[in-house]
């Protein structure tokens, strides 16, 4: 076969899935999203995580959250760390992709 031939397939099954959106986990109960160097952000996404994130932050401040709390490398794994360890699910967004924690 021609080589321009293998060249135009190679191509066309390297971007066959190119329109597919990555995966998200919809049994989440929290999301880790990689912002900027330095930032971090944590979404909430189940009602058991939404109480558990009230709680740990106490009351007054955990209704000013809106759902999504901003914070630098070493809150996020220190928060990420006890929410696996009260057997939260968390999805991971960085730079590489998605991944379920």
């Amino acid at each position: 076969m021609p080589t321009d031939f293998n060249r135009s397939r190679k191509s066309e099954a390297q971007h066959s899935g190119a329109a597919w959106p990555a995966p998200q986990h919809s049994n989440c109960d929290l999301a880790l999203d990689h912002k900027t160097v330095d930032q971090w952000e944590i979404s909430i996404r189940s009602e058991r995580a939404d109480a558990w994130v009230r709680t740990e932050l106490s009351q007054p401040f955990g209704h000013c959250l809106g759902g999504r709390i901003t914070v630098d490398v070493l809150s996020a794994d220190r928060f990420i760390k006890s929410a696996r360890a009260q057997g939260f699910r968390i999805e991971f967004v960085g730079p590489g992709g998605k991944d379920l924690l």
